[in-house]
């Protein structure tokens, strides 16, 4: 998969050439996400106007045009987004979602103005409160529920636009929902999900569903030539303690991608990689190129950073415990537990081991069991309020709840969530809790 970023649009003849400018500008899009760079992104940011202007001077009356400008502006404010650039990434936003209103009102029965709505209203839908009003302001206004909808009927779409919808809803499913079972299943329905691309996606969406396993056969696939899966391999032998091997890819990932996303975690992972193998020299030299990283925008170079704070009292097993749940690796979860089982562990700690068991249950499909474990760290609430653990237990006794089919005790628990003013993951947790009451109305 080869990217040649920063085509200038020429002047389209027919809707084949019209659908070109738009691929064109979706490389531009991968470029800038998978070779992350400062300059790369002010080289090419004025082709988003040159390929909008491109498809506008296309005489013929087609709903390919507003869709396909629509798609480009909704891409751009993403990138904007990434780059820093918040005021630009609104404008972009607002403007894809004023042209793809026009569109479906001149286009009605045009299929695919509901791919774009569909994103559109995913966004909106989980826009934090504090950014809520000026969405609003502008008429930008949709629910989760709208979004899934309006995307699940576009999934069946053979061409890229099919696919993308699949793509996007296996990572909500996987990522908003916590929705494991369903998650994997878009990309390997539709009939482009065997590509590159779409499968490295597909073993994101895996890894989220606790496979990390069967998502690293994907990935070392040689026609995926994405640097962040060097990271993501990296990421799955960590889960696993197989450190040697973690540590091989992480230096791959590190040599071979030169932004800074995910750089802070991977040096913490190295040194703990190198820590947990009685390597305290290297432990330090990696620790301290951790401190050194400026990387700090990403969810998980944050959470290195938290990692790190906490460093001078953490409980080495329980974070092995924490990473091996998060990959699946059931065995080695439940030895950790044996260890921790029968050492001396502080109060938090204690609540903490509860917590991880309520969690391994949970991902085995052992619900009631897992329910009576995540009852027991709930009951400790007041004692570790600034913790995620009691918050994130309601949040998985809702779903539990929820798919039993209780729904009033699902939005107890959903709200439960809310109920919390501080911890480490209030926005995502918070942002999980209110789809998912939103979903129980409907």
């Amino acid at each position: 998969m080869e990217f040649r970023p920063g085509n200038f649009p020429v002047q389209a003849r027919n809707e084949a050439q019209l659908k070109d400018i738009y691929y064109d500008n979706l490389h531009d899009i991968f470029s800038l996400i998978f070779f992350e760079s400062d300059s790369t992104f002010e080289a090419l940011k004025e082709f988003e106007d040159l390929r909008i202007e491109a498809i506008e001077d296309y005489e013929a009356k087609t709903p390919w045009k507003g869709f396909l400008m629509a798609e480009i502006k909704l891409q751009w404010a993403f990138i904007k987004l990434k780059y820093g650039e918040e005021w630009g990434a609104f404008w972009s936003l607002r403007s894809a979602n004023k042209t793809i209103k026009e569109n479906t009102e001149d286009f009605p029965n045009f299929a695919l103005n509901g791919r774009t709505s569909g994103m559109l209203s995913i966004l909106f839908g989980v826009t934090p409160d504090n950014y809520q009003w000026i969405f609003n302001l502008f008429g930008m206004k949709g629910t989760v529920k709208e979004g899934i909808d309006q995307l699940r009927r576009n999934r069946s779409n053979s061409e890229i636009f099919g696919l993308e919808s699949s793509i996007i809803l296996g990572m909500v499913y996987s990522h908003l929902l916590e929705n494991k079972a369903m998650s994997p299943q878009f990309i390997m329905e539709h009939p482009l999900g065997t590509n590159p691309l779409p499968q490295y996606f597909q073993g994101i969406i895996l890894q989220k569903s606790h496979q990390a396993s069967q998502a690293r056969v994907l990935w070392q696939d040689e026609a995926i030539s994405v640097p962040f899966k060097h990271y993501l391999i990296a990421e799955s032998y960590f889960q696993e303690g197989r450190y040697d091997s973690a540590i091989v890819y992480f230096h791959q990932f590190l040599d071979a991608f030169k932004g800074l996303t995910y750089q802070k975690d991977a040096y913490l992972k190295i040194a703990l990689s190198h820590k947990l193998q009685g390597k305290n020299n290297e432990y330090n030299d990696y620790l301290n190129m951790a401190k050194a990283s400026k990387a700090e925008s990403s969810e998980i170079d944050k959470n290195a950073q938290k990692i790190m704070d906490q460093l001078p009292t953490i409980n080495l097993d329980m974070l092995q415990l924490r990473f091996a749940i998060d990959g699946g690796y059931f065995d080695r979860a439940q030895t950790l537990i044996g260890h921790l089982e029968s050492s001396a562990l502080s109060e938090l700690e204690q609540v903490e081991l509860t917590y991880r068991k309520a969690r391994l249950n949970h991902v085995k499909g052992e619900n009631s069991k897992a329910i009576d474990l995540y009852r027991q760290v709930t009951e400790q609430a007041e004692t570790i309020e600034e913790t995620y653990y009691a918050p994130n237990s309601f949040l998985q006794l809702g779903y539990l709840q929820r798919d039993a089919g209780d729904e009033e005790a699902a939005s107890m628990y959903f709200e439960r969530v809310l109920s919390f003013r501080k911890h480490p993951y209030k926005m995502s947790l918070d942002s999980k809790a209110k789809v998912a009451l939103s979903l129980l109305d409907e």
